[in-house]
């Protein structure tokens, strides 16, 4: 109603204004019975407060929908029977139709490019596991490099596979229970080859009793990979030492990997989990794509487990993972 009548204030202006003129033009000409010259004012004002009336009952539709949906919504209901109206929800229908057909089309060329993506990775694991098995057997310093080099190229792929999946990450997740220790003993497992690689020895510092918390194995085994690859690749020749801590804290199951390698410059701390950001060490190491810990901030808020990190140049880095749905044995 306040947007109705703001949008007719010039037609109560000119109405005042005429009624005005009407009335002086009567006086000047002799007519100066008021009975007559306010007679002759009301007729016009019940004649412009009847079209108002009129007009509300044919734009009301309108005048709600304008001011009730700012969310941009595409959906348009009926908009009266005006000829705006009319002409306003046609125009609108044609605009939410051209904007559903974009949006399908970006959703079916992103589906492709994931699927492109997808078989890309798999095949591409072929000839890596080819190679694997051609130098598993040599021991060489040169087959050494080029072991490291292999796992670059596996880190690579994975990387490239869960960022183009992470947009369907609804679509593709599971919430199971977790024995926490054993799942954390499979991934130093999965790993052992960077281990030796990097000569790091992980270190377990696990609770005695059994802890199972409610997460996503897959995703949630990408991420930590991901923060054992960052740790194994920053503490090379300064520290052979990887700690896994697991442990109650308060309402909640407390992860942490904590190296003991350079360490984050407080500066690039608050950065970290930008996507692309490479911060110092990326620069001095050369190996940093900014991907890793922003593919890992996001599936844990996914997966809705808090994630912090503490580090300090040259006495190494930790991060702690909160995981508030557990169940102990």
């Amino acid at each position: 109603m306040k947007l109705f009548l703001r949008s007719h204030l010039s037609l109560f202006f000119i109405t005042f204004l005429q009624g005005i003129f009407v009335f002086c033009y009567y006086w000047f000409l002799g007519f100066q019975e008021l009975d007559h010259l306010f007679y002759v004012f009301m007729i016009q004002i019940i004649s412009i407060c009847l079209y108002l009336v009129y007009r509300w009952i044919q734009d009301a539709k309108l005048y709600r929908w304008v001011q009730e949906h700012q969310n941009g919504e595409l959906y348009v209901p009926s908009l009266g029977k005006s000829v705006l109206g009319e002409s306003l929800y046609d125009r609108q229908r044609i605009i939410a139709q051209s904007y559903e057909n974009k949006l399908h089309k970006v959703q079916s060329d992103l589906n492709e490019r994931i699927t492109f993506i997808n078989q890309w990775v798999h095949q591409m694991k072929t000839p890596l596991s080819v190679i694997h098995l051609m130098i598993q057997d040599h021991d060489e310093e040169l087959f050494q490099h080029i072991r490291k080099e292999l796992y670059r190229l596996e880190d690579g792929l994975k990387t490239v596979l869960y960022s183009s999946r992470l947009s369907l990450f609804e679509k593709d997740y599971s919430i199971e229970k977790v024995p926490l220790q054993s799942f954390i003993d499979e991934i130093i497992m999965e790993n052992k080859r960077l281990f030796i690689q990097y000569k790091i020895f992980p270190k377990k510092l696990f609770s005695e009793e059994t802890l199972f918390v409610y997460s996503d194995k897959k995703w949630l085994q990408f991420a930590i990979g991901q923060i054992i690859s960052n740790a194994a690749k920053y503490s090379a020749n300064k520290s052979d030492t990887l700690i896994f801590r697991i442990e109650k804290h308060g309402q909640c199951i407390l992860l942490e990997i904590q190296d003991f390698g350079v360490g984050i410059p407080s500066q690039d701390i608050r950065r970290v989990f930008d996507p692309y950001f490479t911060g110092r060490n990326g620069r001095l190491f050369h190996e940093s794509t900014g991907m890793g810990l922003y593919l890992i901030k996001e599936i844990m808020s996914k997966l809705q487990h808090e994630i912090k990190l503490e580090s300090e140049v040259g006495q190494g880095t930790t991060f702690k993972i909160y995981f508030s749905e557990y169940a102990a044995e």
